[in-house]
């Protein structure tokens, strides 16, 4: 109960920094993803099954703001994080440096998607925004991984297995 606690506070708390905080933090008009790094890193922690249900209600609370369509970043954060999931569980997650990587590749997937079915619907997106975004976010993974991965080892948020 504590783990899902810490998760839904965090997921808003980051959720509200990334609405009214970091647009402050914008460089040339582009800014970072608090939220979607959150859960690609925790998905890369925690695996497949964790990382979906935290992406699903990280997309839900950003479909919030989101104008176009309700349910476009649940879907896109479901299969970000199940990927994210699977590539935690093939690499040697204390390293930083394919985290990282992976979370710059997936913040582009995820842009890349979305801009996909926005299209379909007639809304058009500039892919420009997309690279420089994953970048930034690259960035800040860089210093966000390490603490979400010594919160995933919090023995709170580990299921121990009792016989």
């Amino acid at each position: 109960m504590k783990k899902l606690l810490v998760l839904v506070l965090l997921s808003v708390l980051l959720f509200i920094l990334d609405n009214s905080l970091m647009p402050f933090f914008a460089v040339k008009s582009f800014y970072p993803g608090l939220l979607i790094i959150f859960i690609i890193c925790y998905s890369i922690v925690n695996g497949t099954w964790e990382g979906m249900w935290l992406g699903v209600f990280a997309g839900l609370l950003q479909d919030i703001y989101f104008s176009y369509g309700f349910g476009i970043n649940s879907f896109t954060n479901m299969i970000v994080c199940v990927i994210a999931g699977i590539i935690g569980n093939s690499i040697f997650r204390k390293r930083r440096l394919i985290p990282v990587i992976s979370c710059f590749l997936l913040v582009l997937f995820k842009g890349l998607l979305i801009m996909g079915i926005l299209y379909s619907c007639g809304v058009y997106v500039n892919v420009k925004n997309v690279f420089f975004t994953g970048i930034y976010d690259m960035v800040l993974c860089i210093f966000m991984y390490k603490p979400i991965y010594n919160l995933c080892s919090k023995d709170y948020m580990e299921a121990k297995w009792k016989f």
